[in-house]
């Protein structure tokens, strides 16, 4: 019986089949388990990315369907509205650029 030992494959030191992640570097074993893929790693990429963290959501295994839908809603509720206030914010410098241009504001 001589089985291939599983290593990691970022610093190759031998690793049990059940780990999920290296006792050594840390890293993750398995796909979906790294830390992009936990609540705390999608609420900072949230953060970072909007609504361009939706695929980590989706690929995470540790998250339940339950969670990854409300996440889902909620990224884009708030990519919505940061969507319709930069909207309004370039109408109102729009507008006032052309109040401006037309000598219409005096101090």
């Amino acid at each position: 019986m001589n089985e291939t030992p599983i290593v990691c494959k970022y610093c190759h030191t031998p690793v049990a089949e059940t780990d999920n992640y290296c006792r050594v570097c840390g890293k993750s074993l398995r796909k979906g388990y790294s830390f992009m893929f936990t609540h705390t790693g999608i609420i900072v990429m949230a953060f970072l990315l909007g609504p361009l963290a939706l695929p980590c959501v989706w690929l995470s295994k540790v998250i339940s369907p339950v969670a990854k839908w409300i996440y889902t809603a909620l990224l884009l509720i708030i990519s919505y509205y940061f969507i319709v206030v930069c909207w309004r914010t370039f109408q109102l410098i729009s507008d006032y650029m052309q109040v401006v241009s037309a000598g219409g504001l005096s101090f």
